[in-house]
């Protein structure tokens, strides 16, 4: 169960509850998505940034802005080692 597929499929399913206005779901799917990630891919991989940026989107679409923000820090701050500024 703690198979980055089995991550990438939760955080697939976070993305249609978003989609669907469901944030409380969507949020918990993304919980498990980044627990799994955490633990497979570590706090610095592009894929667990994918995910904080995404909790960050369901945060902003409900109105808890400072919260939001924290994540989309937390995941540009991993894109920025892992990736490198200049990437596009």
């Amino acid at each position: 169960p703690d198979h980055t597929s089995t991550a990438e499929t939760y955080h697939s399913i976070g993305n249609v509850l978003k989609g669907q206005g469901k944030y409380e779901d969507a949020m918990q799917q993304y919980q498990k998505a980044l627990e799994i990630k955490l633990k497979a891919l570590g706090p610095e991989h592009s894929s667990t940034a994918e995910t904080y940026h995404s909790i960050g989107s369901v945060l902003n679409n409900q109105g808890k802005d400072e919260e939001a923000m924290q994540q989309y820090q937390k995941a540009l701050e991993i894109q920025l080692k892992a990736l490198g500024p200049e990437h596009s």
